[in-house]
């Protein structure tokens, strides 16, 4: 018995395997586009979460600097504007003054970012408050006087006035942060 071999030749061949290895390719190539776009997927978002908390920390900064301004503030019944209001202003649905013109109010830039603030007295009252108790959000506290000699008395402090710092951060690719505290004077 013997047996043929057949030469192998263009006409012998059927071309399967090419076309297997086409789509094995193919596959690869998708697999490895899907890897690099999650990749830098994560590193856009890594990116963002990095600039809010800069702009978290730099809006700290205008805190402490909005109370360093209200602690030298001589006239707390005299706005003024637009950093200084002497009452509490209106508000929107999320809690900030409404009527802030964010583009007359100084700005300072701490790195990347643009800090603003505005301080409001947490008074309802109009001008000039004549009664801080009754008009303005206050805390006050009683210490109790020596007892000796029978008698303790009840000493009053002067009120803790409350203010409202609203702290607005700008910065690169479209970050924009509020903060907002009360302080207390």
């Amino acid at each position: 018995m013997s047996r043929r071999v057949v030469p192998f030749t263009a006409r012998t061949q059927q071309g399967v395997s090419l076309i297997l290895v086409l789509i094995v390719l193919a596959i690869l190539l998708v697999g490895s586009a899907m890897l690099m776009r999650t990749t830098e997927s994560a590193t856009f978002i890594v990116g963002n979460t990095t600039f809010k908390e800069s702009a978290v920390r730099s809006g700290e900064l205008g805190i402490n600097a909005a109370f360093s301004a209200v602690t030298a503030l001589t006239g707390e019944d005299i706005s003024q504007a637009p950093w200084y209001f002497a009452t509490a202003q209106n508000t929107d649905a999320s809690g900030m003054p409404a009527n802030i013109d964010w583009n007359a109010v100084a700005q300072t830039t701490l790195g990347n970012n643009r800090v603003q603030w505005v301080v409001e007295r947490m008074c309802n009252a109009p001008l000039p408050v004549s009664d801080v108790y009754s008009q303005c959000q206050v805390s006050q506290t009683q210490q109790t006087g020596s007892n000796r000699g029978g008698w303790g008395v009840a000493i009053q402090n002067d009120p803790v006035k409350y203010y409202r710092v609203t702290v607005r951060v700008t910065g690169p690719k479209s970050t924009e942060q509020f903060i907002q505290s009360l302080v207390s004077r």
